[in-house]
């Protein structure tokens, strides 16, 4: 009788995990639909900042022409073309400033302009031609200081000629004096400067005073005094 013969077959190395694992490792609907909706919301906020940026790069790239001064200009002066450039600028309320397109000849500064800087609309006023005077003065270019400019301020001092008693110490007869033209060595050859100052109408006879009183010495005034 032969004998029975068994065979035995060998595990397999592709035994399928239990149902359990599968589950573990396959993601669920909800948690992809989570990822999708993180990533929708990450792209509008790129989208968001690109829109935001664009838009302030856009207002910053307005410009406006307006004025500016074109030297240091004191409250008072009364504004000539040459007193002005246009520049274009960008500026966030360009309603603040006068533009290019309005004229500024004869308007009169309230308060005093640095060189370069805009001219704002609350900065000038109408001019009142009636309160206002031009008087020249004859002075010697060593009693003036040099340089002097348009629109700076100076305190005008005279001294009389001296008497018997001996001398006369000058007289204070304008107190920052508005200078309207800075003059120039007089054509008739006396050598004298013909310094243009602007005052009040209450001034003026003052200013004449000065002009026929003696010795005339024009001292500029500083910035903030």
């Amino acid at each position: 009788m032969s004998p029975l013969l068994t065979t035995r077959t060998p595990p397999s190395s592709s035994t399928a995990p239990p149902p359990a694992a599968i589950a573990a490792r396959t993601p669920s609907r909800f948690a992809t639909h989570r990822k999708d909706v993180r990533l929708y919301i990450g792209l509008a906020l790129v989208l968001g900042s690109m829109l935001g940026g664009a838009k302030v790069i856009a207002s910053s790239d307005t410009r406006a022409q307006l004025w500016t001064a074109e030297s240091d200009l004191a409250a008072g002066t009364t504004l000539r073309m040459d007193d002005l450039r246009a520049v274009s600028v960008g500026v966030d309320d360009p309603s603040s400033y006068v533009d290019s397109a309005t004229s500024l000849v004869g308007k009169v500064l309230r308060r005093p302009v640095g060189a370069g800087e805009l001219i704002g609309s609350a900065a000038v006023a109408d001019a009142i031609a009636t309160k206002r005077r031009l008087v020249t003065i004859a002075v010697d270019p060593l009693h003036s200081p040099p340089g002097l400019a348009r629109g700076e301020r100076v305190d005008v001092y005279v001294t009389p000629a001296d008497s018997a008693a001996g001398p006369i110490p000058p007289t204070l007869m304008l107190a920052g004096a508005l200078v309207a033209d800075p003059g120039a060595t007089d054509a008739s050859g006396s050598g004298q400067l013909g310094v243009v100052v602007d005052v009040a109408t209450t001034d003026a006879a003052k200013a004449v005073e000065a002009a026929r009183g003696g010795q005339v010495d024009v001292v500029r005034v500083g910035e903030g005094q």
